[in-house]
C-alpha cells in the first residue's frame, strides 16, 4: 500500500501555515491539498474547491482530511466527503503534533492513522510550565 493522500482545511490561513510548519520537521510533501476558507465564501465555493482539491489526489490508499474545528465549513464539506467517498476518514483538532504524526505515519492503514492521531491529539496537550518547575533543580533548560 501506498501513501494516504491528505488535505488540510482549516478557517483562514491556518491550514498552509500548520503544513509549513510541518514540513520544516518531516520535509517537504506530495500528493496533499489544502483548503482555506476565507469570510468571502459560501459553502457552495468551499464545496467546489474541496471537490477540485479532493480529485486531484491519488486517492487509492486512502485520503485522511485534518480541519480546524468541528462544525465548521471546513469539517462540514470534509464531513460530506467522508459520507459520499470511499475510504475517507476526517479528523478535527487540526495542531502540529497532530500534523506531524500524520506526516510520519501515511503508509499505515486509515484505522490505525486514526487511532495514533487519536493518541497524538490527548497528549498533545501539556502544561510546560509545571515539567519546568518539577525540574528547576536540575539545572536543564530542556525537557526531553
Amino acid at each position: 500500500m501506498g501513501q494516504v493522500a491528505f488535505i488540510v482545511a482549516s478557517h483562514g490561513q491556518l491550514a498552509k501555515y500548520a503544513l509549513d510548519s510541518a514540513e520544516m520537521v518531516v520535509g517537504k510533501q506530495e500528493n496533499c491539498g489544502i483548503l482555506t476558507v476565507s469570510m468571502d465564501f459560501t459553502l457552495e465555493d468551499a464545496i467546489k474547491q474541496m471537490e477540485e482539491i479532493f480529485n486531484s489526489l491519488d486517492r487509492s490508499a486512502g485520503t485522511v482530511i485534518l480541519v480546524d474545528i468541528l462544525g465548521g465549513t471546513p469539517s462540514n464539506v470534509s464531513g460530506r466527503l467522508a459520507l459520499t467517498e470511499e475510504n475517507v476518514l476526517v479528523v478535527s483538532g487540526l495542531n502540529l503534533p497532530l500534523l506531524v504524526d500524520l506526516l510520519m505515519n501515511r503508509e499505515r492503514s486509515l484505522e490505525e492513522i486514526a487511532k495514533s492521531l487519536e493518541e497524538t491529539y490527548h497528549n498533545g496537550f501539556t502544561n510546560v510550565t509545571e515539567l519546568f518547575k518539577e525540574r528547576k533543580d536540575e539545572d536543564e533548560c530542556e525537557i526531553l
